[in-house]
């Protein structure tokens, strides 16, 4: 994701230099000009448009007191987890908690294995939203669709970016900092048009009741309506424009 993302991260020289290599490589098209991704590099993660490190996560979720002992299941690669690992050592993967024989039968597609982490990732008590990809947000849509009942936590990446890059705040100051999110659990709350649906699928625009009307007739072969309450007499003067074949019937005769 960081290296899809364009965005900066905190590495040795060694691993920004091969990850500006990888980057060239996969995306040369986009990486025309070196000092403009760099300055487009800085300015996303300060907007919170970046993914969430390791060790960012870590510090997340201890300012947030779950304990040392919270096990954490880590979907994806396994480079630099050396600093979530420290703070929460019952990190497990994939690999850990099944069999090569039982992973045998998903290796073969790799949208197996992402079904599989997503599969887990849904079950699991607390989910965390570490980057904007649409992997996490379905995973956070469904969540809310079954009913809001397990936590999902999605951090404000900008506000922790600039926490996190400040070398004078102390422990004390960004648990007071973190406390901000205690209302971005994943709960019902009021959403806007330029939310993705499949990160909210229960967004006030969307019927709470609703029936299906059918009708068949030479203007469609086929017409859904959605009859909801708001709404119900616009479509129904819709419908009107376009008769049923018993009152064309009717005309005709």
């Amino acid at each position: 994701m960081v290296g899809l993302s364009f965005c900066d991260f905190m590495g040795t020289r060694e691993e920004k230099a091969k990850m500006a290599e990888y980057r060239k490589k996969e995306w040369p098209r986009r990486y025309k000009n070196g000092s403009h991704l760099w300055q487009l590099a800085l300015r996303k993660r300060k907007e919170g448009r970046c993914p969430l490190e390791p060790a960012e996560v870590a510090v997340l979720l201890r300012a947030m007191d779950y304990p040392k002992e919270t096990q954490i299941y880590v979907y994806g690669g396994h480079n630099r987890m050396a600093a979530l690992r420290n703070m929460f050592p019952n990190l497990v993967t994939e690999e850990e908690l099944a069999t090569k024989e039982e992973l045998a039968g998903f290796g073969k597609h790799v949208t197996s294995l992402a079904a599989l982490d997503f599969l887990v990732c849904l079950k699991s008590d607390v989910f965390v939203m570490t980057h904007g990809g649409n992997f996490a947000k379905l995973i956070i849509g469904a969540r809310r669709y079954m009913g809001h009942s397990k936590k999902s936590i999605k951090p404000d990446k900008g506000l922790m970016s600039k926490s996190l890059g400040d070398p004078y705040m102390g422990w004390a100051n960004f648990v007071d900092v973190v406390v901000t999110h205690q209302t971005r659990t994943g709960l019902p709350e009021e959403t806007f048009p330029n939310y993705d649906l499949w990160e909210n699928p229960l967004t006030p625009c969307m019927c709470k009741a609703l029936t299906t009307r059918i009708y068949i007739h030479e203007c469609f072969s086929l017409r859904f309506i959605w009859s909801i309450s708001n709404n119900l007499n616009i479509l129904n003067r819709k419908l009107k424009t376009c008769p049923t074949p018993k009152e064309k019937s009717a005309q005709s005769g």
